[in-house]
């Protein structure tokens, strides 16, 4: 019975890790950025820490007379660094901002710099976490013969309580706790499993896995442990050992590899809300959940040899192939076609769903390889558990962060999506292929199973679709003029010249479409900063975009400006829209900066005249913290005393509470802020440096009325003057009192039930 509590135990710590790993990446990101270089710095502290836990404890855990209560050193120690952990991450701004000003480093040295401060907050609880693994290996692996079965079930429990947990933050515990509140009922949960263990730990009589594998059996005992010596045996042991290590390690390396490119393809057919990702990863943990537990089942009845691994290894590359078929059907499953209409509920389970029929069958697979080479590496002995889990614990992390990082900046940016799932299926095939040729050595007949596996592999992969739908989900048209697949974005730009109509997207989202409504919004984010502001010294865009919004500003002769976007690929594909942006990437006086808008501010160290942001929808995973108290706080600790800030502010796809708790956020922080509006759902927030009086606007419409690129951008001077929706009065009282949108607590839902509700306010203003 109280094993069974161990696994509850084990259960509530792979809830409290998932809490933390996705608190700590997103407290993280307000810091360093949202760049999948920031991410991808703050995920290898992550893990990082978790492999050297895992490996220095297990090395020395085994000769514990009394592991339960170093478990519960452990967990306290996890849930007193965690508790601590966002106060140290906040106060990393202040050391990252102090940095940057000093020494103003590049891509390069920004990256190694991110990881060490990652690493000096992270790595002390991290490790902890790792080393939770060998240590309760050692407690509940006490029986030789029953290994891989201990550990399928261990596997199987920590990873239903990481999902758990990942669904929680991910969806609910964020949006109505916080940040902060979320990481401390982690913390609570962490003590409240070390209260339990000590507990366990006063009748429980310390056991030494020597000395139980060596007990005398009985006749059933002793049965099931001549079934449990694995077949490889009669291959040498060393062999067999180096084949698993090596193997398990690739696998880390392949399955890491796997989640960037399956997160990105799947990015397309999602909203990339902010909590698309904690669904995607639920999916993925759940299938290494019920795959840990079919391994842990099937290595109790089974003896296990490196076949079963080949064959785990072969299948997982053959569904890995498979499921980039099933993402060129995915266009065919649309939300309303399977649920009949759209809801923030529904959207999730349907990102549930996309995420359930490509990623399952191999995550299953995937988690089922942990109990069958967990049963070889230890060679169903129980003795020296604790250090033969820790070393191929360590070493599969260390093959994910590797996977992850060489997958995300080398392989897609080199040879696209296809080619770099291709590449780590093939892994897959190869290491399923060696392992059954090894065990071919003492049956033959094995070496030959492969090859019908390998063949079928062959074919599909011939007869397999152009990879472009990898990318974007509509797949190739003749008026496809740009595509690119990069280190974070995959851009596509369509030119329809017989409708004078382009748009580009972006991780398949429409972000640049050339429509009269859109055009119209980008040049007022250009051209009226610029003409209230018509002395202006330098600029600042965030969000470049393809650079329509900056060509506005650009033709303002402003002496210099600078523009930030997060994907070179945007950037590169702004050369497209050349006459919508009146060329200005020839400008000589633009300057860009390959970076997200909030790590730039943080970063910057002189003061703007004018700044402007054209980022995209506050529900998106990559912009929700520019629309926060924090964020208008960093701009105007950037923006000169008389300068002007505008902000793109959307109204579809989000509840009026939301949108007026933006408004209200930004007044309090701006209280000369107007709200414009030019028709659809763009709506602009304009802080001027003292109130916007008649004649302030008069005179910067009369600038207006002698350029004539502004006329022919936005109109006449009256058209122009009858897009302000409301003065900072009439806005103070249409966002009325309430909440202020801060970092800890910041969630905005994708819901379109208040759209019409905001665009009628906004049209009973216009006529006021």
């Amino acid at each position: 019975m109280r094993r069974k509590y161990l696994l509850l135990l084990f259960f509530l710590s792979g809830v409290s890790g998932l809490i933390y790993e996705i608190a700590w990446v997103r407290q993280a990101s307000l810091t360093f950025g949202v760049s999948v270089y920031a991410y991808s710095a703050v995920l290898s502290a992550y893990m990082g820490g978790m492999a050297l836990g895992s490996y220095l404890l297990g090395r020395e855990i085994d000769r514990a007379s009394h592991p339960l209560r170093v478990y519960a050193v452990l967990e306290i120690g996890i849930g007193l660094l965690a508790a601590l952990s966002p106060f140290a991450l906040t106060a990393l701004d202040g050391v990252y901002a102090g940095i940057t000003h000093a020494w103003h480093p590049g891509l390069a040295l920004l990256t190694v710099l991110r990881l060490a401060l990652s690493i000096l907050v992270l790595a002390p609880p991290t490790l902890l976490i790792g080393a939770t693994l060998p240590v309760m290996s050692r407690i509940y692996v006490v029986r030789s013969g029953r290994v891989g079965s201990d550990i399928g079930w261990m596997y199987a429990a920590n990873t239903v309580g990481a999902v758990l947990g990942c669904l929680l933050t991910g969806v609910f515990l964020i949006r109505l706790l916080g940040l902060q509140e979320s990481v401390f009922l982690g913390a609570s949960l962490n003590l409240l499993v070390a209260a339990s263990v000590l507990w366990l730990d006063r009748g429980w009589q310390p056991v030494s896995a020597v000395s139980e594998a060596s007990r005398p059996t009985s006749g059933a005992r002793r049965r099931r442990a001549r079934r449990a010596i694995p077949q490889s045996a009669q291959l040498p042991l060393r062999q067999v050992l180096r084949y698993a290590a090596i193997g398990y390690a690739l696998s880390g390396f392949v399955a890491l590899g796997d989640e960037v490119v399956w997160a990105r393809i799947l990015s397309i057919h999602t909203l990339h809300a902010v909590y698309s990702f904690a669904l995607m990863l639920t999916v993925f943990l759940t299938g290494l959940a019920v795959g840990g537990a079919a391994g842990g089942w099937w290595a109790r009845r089974h003896r296990i040899s490196l076949a079963e691994f080949g064959i785990l290894e072969l299948g997982i590359g053959l569904f890995a192939l498979l499921a980039l078929f099933v993402f060129a059907k995915l266009p065919a499953l649309s939300i309303e076609g399977i649920f009949g209409r759209y809801s923030v509920a529904r959207e999730m389970l349907y990102e549930l769903l996309l995420a359930f029929l490509t990623l399952f069958p191999a995550t299953l697979l995937m988690g089922a390889v942990f109990p069958i080479v967990s049963s070889l590496y230890t060679h169903e002995q129980a003795e020296q558990v604790g250090m033969r889990m820790g070393t191929i614990s360590a070493l599969n992390t260390v093959g994910a962060i590797l996977g992850s990082l060489l997958t995300g900046f080398l392989l897609i940016p080199l040879i696209g999506l296809r080619n770099a799932a291709l590449i780590l299926l093939t892994i897959n095939a190869l290491l399923g292929a060696g392992a059954m040729w090894l065990t071919g050595r003492v049956r033959p007949r094995w070496r030959w199973y492969p090859l019908p596996v390998l063949g079928v592999m062959v074919i599909a992969v011939l007869i397999m679709p152009p990879g472009l739908y990898l990318g974007f989900r509509e797949g190739t048209s003749n008026h496809l003029v740009f595509y690119k697949e990069g280190v974070e974005t995959t851009v596509a730009v369509f030119d329809v010249p017989e409708q004078h109509f382009k748009v580009s997207f972006v991780n398949g989202r429409i972000e640049v479409p050339t429509d009269a409504i859109s055009m119209r919004a980008f040049h007022l984010l250009g051209h009226l900063p610029a003409l209230l502001r018509p002395d202006a010294r330098n600029a600042l865009v965030l969000s470049f975009g393809n650079g329509i919004a900056t060509g506005s500003l650009d033709v303002h002769n402003i002496p210099v400006i600078d523009a930030v976007d997060l994907s070179p690929e945007m950037i590169e594909a702004a050369r497209i829209y050349w006459e919508e942006n009146y060329n200005v990437l020839h400008s000589p006086r633009l300057h860009l900066h390959v970076e997200d808008a909030r790590n730039f501010l943080l970063q910057a160290d002189q003061r703007y005249d004018i700044i402007t942001t054209d980022a995209t929808h506050p529900s998106n995973a990559s912009s929700w913290a520019l629309f926060t108290l924090e964020f208008y706080e960093l701009v105007r600790q950037r923006l000169s005393p008389d300068g002007v800030f505008m902000q793109w502010l959307p109204f579809h796809s989000l509840r009026e509470s939301d949108y007026k708790a933006i408004i209200r956020t930004c007044r309090g922080v701006f209280p000369h802020t107007t709200l414009w509006y030019t028709g659809g759902s763009h709506t602009f927030l304009v802080v001027t440096p003292q109130r916007l009086t008649d004649d302030v606007l008069s005179a910067a419409l009369a600038r207006a009325a002698d350029n004539e690129i502004v006329l022919d951008d936005l109109g006449s001077p009256e058209t122009i003057r009858g897009y302000l929706a409301m003065d900072e009065d009439e806005l103070a009282a249409y966002a009325g009192p309430g909440r202020l949108v801060t970092d800890d607590k910041a969630f905005f839902l994708p819901s379109n039930t208040d759209t019409q509700k905001i665009m009628m306010s906004m049209r009973e203003a216009i006529r006021r």
